[in-house]
Parts: structure tokens; sequence; C-alpha cells
């Protein structure tokens, strides 16, 4: 049941706000999931005409098993266990729900996506790519004359949209517990606290990031490369990400409440992941890869030929797991079949299934092949849920057989 907080708990938790509150996914940051916009500037992106979506339920989605920290439990009894961090699950197969619980928070509620954003910033390159704006096999230098001299001059756009750029950026178990490394110094920037003696500019943290390996070498994901690409739109279009995001998607779908992008403290969208919603609109966003577009939006945004970009990867298994995440991501999901990462999502599989992952157990599964759409929201360091996702996905028809 979601909590209900009094006054003073309210003023508490917001004055405890702090990177490493949330690093540790305390009791404040399971507050500020559901709280950020009263925490940092937030631009209210609304979506066009609410398109309903029919609901058409599956029982036996609740009987799927999978192995958990907990005892192996069925999905209905994993999202109501209070060991499981379970917020909010949606599945919607054809256009149509055939699964919703909210064991933790209200239908309208609005919930960080976490990492669950960053296609957002990748389907904006991508648009781009299409309008012949953007060549990604071009560094970031040459549409970035701000970043000339940098290191990020020389880094193929195509590196960043596959998390692997070489930059000294990379998340990982070291660079989060690390308050010096540039994760962690690009978050405090987006969060306005100081660094030694000063409050830096996101801008002016990521320019002094150094290139230290090879790009193409290994998957490193990276929190401050999705914010490059956010950084690039801007360059290229001369408009506000938001704005661009609202015009060429958010106003095409016919969501049930806003899109909230939340800023940095001089406007910067963080899409990397600081993003809120609700649990449908996630689903929605997912949608828009597949068929059933036309059921949350009055206009196909992604195209095939981006569908077939992400798709197929051009990275390897190897490439996939040499890299701290790769390792991270198959014992999340309990699987050793994806092919690598792929434009901003996490796990691409051979049937053309896409997943993607956020902090504190976000989960956003897409598979066109299937027309089906999971998302789900917690607030806990194990990502369990994810485990179910492949089992679940079994239920579903491939390519209609």
């Amino acid at each position: 049941m979601t909590k209900r907080y009094s006054a003073a708990e309210e003023y508490e938790m917001r004055a405890r706000v702090s990177i490493s509150e949330l690093l540790n996914r305390s009791a404040v940051a399971h507050w500020w999931c559901t709280h950020i916009s009263q925490c940092m500037p937030t631009a209210v992106i609304q979506g066009g005409s609410v398109m309903p979506l029919e609901k058409a339920p599956r029982a036996e989605i609740w009987n799927v098993r999978a192995e958990t920290h907990l005892e192996p439990l069925p999905l209905s009894d994993f999202l109501q266990h209070p060991g499981s961090g379970a917020r909010g699950y949606i599945a919607v197969h054809a256009g149509r729900i055939v699964a919703e619980a909210y064991p933790d928070l209200r239908p309208h509620d609005m919930h960080m996506w976490a990492s669950c954003a960053k296609p957002t910033a990748g389907l904006v390159i991508e648009l781009l790519i299409e309008d012949g704006i953007i060549d990604d096999s071009q560094p970031f230098g040459t549409y970035m004359p701000e970043f000339a001299g940098t290191d990020w001059a020389g880094v193929r756009i195509a590196d960043a949209m596959d998390m692997t750029t070489g930059m000294d950026c990379e998340e990982n178990d070291e660079t989060r517990a690390d308050p010096s490394s540039n994760a962690i110094r690009a978050f405090m920037a987006e969060f306005s606290e100081p660094y030694g003696d000063k409050v830096e500019r996101l801008p002016d943290v990521l320019k002094n990031v150094r290139q230290v390996d090879s790009p193409g070498h290994k998957f490193e994901y990276s929190s401050p490369t999705t914010q490059m690409l956010v950084l690039l739109a801007e360059s290229v279009t001369n408009c506000k990400w938001t704005e661009f995001f609202a015009q060429r998607v958010w106003d095409h779908v016919g969501a049930e409440g806003p899109f909230l992008q939340h800023l940095t403290p001089d406007g910067i969208a963080l899409a990397h992941g600081v993003t809120s919603g609700c649990l449908r609109n996630l689903a929605r966003f997912g949608m828009l890869y597949t068929p059933s577009w036309h059921n949350t939006a009055n206009k196909q945004i992604v195209s095939e030929s981006i569908l077939s970009r992400i798709r197929t990867p051009r990275r390897s298994r190897g490439f996939f797991m040499r890299g701290f995440d790769g390792p991270v991501f198959r014992d999340y999901l309990d699987d050793e079949t994806m092919i690598s990462n792929s434009r901003q999502w996490d796990a691409v599989w051979e049937d053309g299934d896409m997943f993607k992952s956020g902090f504190m157990g976000q989960g956003l599964y897409v598979s066109p092949g299937r027309d089906l759409v999971i998302a789900y929201f917690s607030t806990i360091p194990e990502m369990y849920m994810a485990r179910y996702l492949r089992p679940v996905a079994g239920l579903f028809p491939l390519n209609g057989r």
C-alpha cells in the first residue's frame, strides 16, 4: 500500500535528499522517486489527447515463476512480497493491457523512470539521423564546436549510442563509490552539490573528461555519455531538448498525465534518467517500438529503420561481456542468450526483443516481434523482477506464430 507522509516527514525527506542518500537506496530515495518535481526544476511535457488502453487480462502471467533473492515465487506473490521492492507492474500485448498491478503506488503516481529514460535520448538522436542532420559515423566535434579541444571531439556518435566511448566516465561499483570520479562529479553538478569548494556546471564536468581506452573495446555504461547526446541534440537543432522531444515524440502520444523531465539548476534536461511519469506512460513509450504504436500515438514515430538499427546490434557478445555491466545484466535477467547492448538499450536478443533497466529496479522490456511491452517500477538494489521478463514473454507468440 502506498505510504502517505505527514507534512513534517515530507519536509524532512526533502531536506535529506543528496547523491549519497540516493545511491544508498535509502528511505529518502524511496520518497524522492515519487517527489522529484518538489526537489528539482522540472519541464512538464503534456501529451496529446488521451488514447485509453483497453484491458484484456491474461491470468497465466501471474503464475510465471522465477528464481530470485526470495524463494521461487509466482509473479503475483513476488509483487506482493515486502522484500521485492515492487511498486508497479504492467504488461501490454497487441495494444491492450493484459496485466497490471500497483502494490506500492497509485496508477496515476509520477515515478522516476531512472535509466529507462535513456532510450528517449537515443530516440532523439535516431530522429535527427533520419532527418539527415546527424551522421552517427562522425565524431562529436563535427557538430559541437563548444567541445572542440576536448577528448569528446574525436569520439564517434555511434560509439556513444552504444556506450563504448573509452572516456573516463563509466559507472560501476568503483566509480559510484569514488566521490572524485567523473560520474559522481556529473551527478553532483546535476543536483547542485559542491565538488570541493564550488558547485560545477554539468557541461564543464563533461568537457574535462579524458579518454582512457579505445572506443569500441567494451561496454562501458555511462549516464554522462547519454548527457552528451542531449547536448548534441541541442547543438544541432538550436532547440532545448525538452522542446524537441515534445514536438517530435510526446505531443503525438495519447498519454495519461504528463512526462516530467527534470533539469539541472541551469535548465539542462537530465534525459539519462532523472525523468518521471506514470507507469502506463512508460509502457506507452515502449509501445512506440511495436506494431501497436497506433494504439498510443497519432503517428508512427519509430521507423522501421530506427528499429532495425537497435535490434541488429553492431557489437558482439564478447564486447558485451568484457565490460562491467554485461555480466551484471546477465545476472539481473538470469539469461545467457542476449547478443549485446545496443543504442542506449541494455540488452537485445536474437528474436529482436529489447531491455532497458533503471537504477533501483526500474524496467522496460519491448518485444516488437510479440507486440509486447512490460514495464515496472521498484526501489530496491536487487533487480530480480527482471528475471520474470523472458518467461512472461514466452507466453506470447513470436511474429504471430
